[in-house]
C-alpha cells in the first residue's frame, strides 16, 4: 500500500502545480508584486495565522501521543517570530493589522478550527496539507530569488532547512493514518483554499 501521503499527492497532481506556479509566488520571487497585493497579502495572512495558532493548540490536544505533540509543539514555537515579522513588517508600511478578514479568510480558518474535533486523522491531514503547499510553493522559487529582493526574507522563511525537516515529521505523522475518502476530501479543500486564498490576494 503506497504511503497516505504519497497517495494524497498523487491524485492532486494537476492543482498541486497550479500552487507552485501561481502568480503570487512568482512576483513574489522576481521582486515585481505590486505593493498591494503584498500588503493585502500581509494582513490577511497574519490573520490567518493567528487562527492558525489556535487549530495547532487544539490539534495538540488530541495528539495522540508524545512524540505527535512535540512536532506540533515545533510548529506553534516558530509561529511566535513569524507573527512577530508581520507586525515588524506591517509598522514600517503603515498597515493596519486589526480589520476584518475577507470571507474567504473566514471559511478557511472556520475550516480548520472543524478539522481538530474532527479528530486526529483528519486534523493532522489538513496541518500537513497547509504546511505542505507553502513549503513546496516557496522551496520552488527559493534558488532563483536573488538575495536583495524585497520581499527575499519571506521567501527564505518558508523554505528554510527546519521548515522542510517540520513538514517532514508531520508528513511522517500523516503516514499512520490509512488512507480515507475523508482524508482525500480533507486534502482536496485546502489544496482548492490556498489557490482562493492565493488567487484573492495577488487581485
Amino acid at each position: 500500500m503506497p504511503e497516505t501521503t504519497r497517495a494524497l499527492l498523487s491524485g492532486q497532481e494537476t492543482a498541486w502545480k497550479l500552487i507552485l506556479d501561481h502568480p503570487f509566488v512568482a512576483q513574489t520571487s522576481a521582486g515585481t508584486l505590486p505593493r498591494t497585493a503584498f500588503d493585502r497579502w500581509l494582513v490577511e495572512d497574519y490573520y490567518f495565522v493567528r487562527s492558525f495558532r489556535a487549530f495547532l493548540a487544539d490539534l495538540t490536544a488530541i495528539a495522540p501521543d508524545d512524540q505527535a505533540r512535540e512536532v506540533l509543539a515545533g510548529g506553534s514555537a516558530a509561529l511566535v517570530p513569524e507573527l512577530e515579522l508581520f507586525e515588524a513588517t506591517a509598522a514600517d508600511r503603515g498597515l493596519d493589522l486589526d480589520v476584518e478578514p475577507s470571507l474567504l479568510n473566514l471559511g478557511y480558518t472556520s475550516y480548520l478550527a472543524a478539522s481538530a474535533p474532527a479528530g486526529w486523522p483528519l486534523g493532522i491531514t489538513v496541518l500537513w496539507a497547509v504546511e505542505k503547499a507553502y513549503y513546496d510553493a516557496w522551496a520552488s522559487v527559493r534558488d532563483t530569488t536573488g538575495p536583495d529582493t524585497q520581499y527575499a526574507g519571506f521567501i527564505a522563511n518558508w523554505s528554510s532547512p527546519e521548515f522542510a525537516a517540520y513538514v517532514e515529521q508531520l508528513g511522517a505523522l500523516v503516514d499512520r493514518e490509512q488512507l480515507s475518502a475523508d482524508l482525500s476530501l480533507a486534502f482536496d479543500r485546502v489544496v482548492r483554499f490556498e489557490l482562493a486564498f492565493w488567487d484573492l490576494v495577488a487581485g
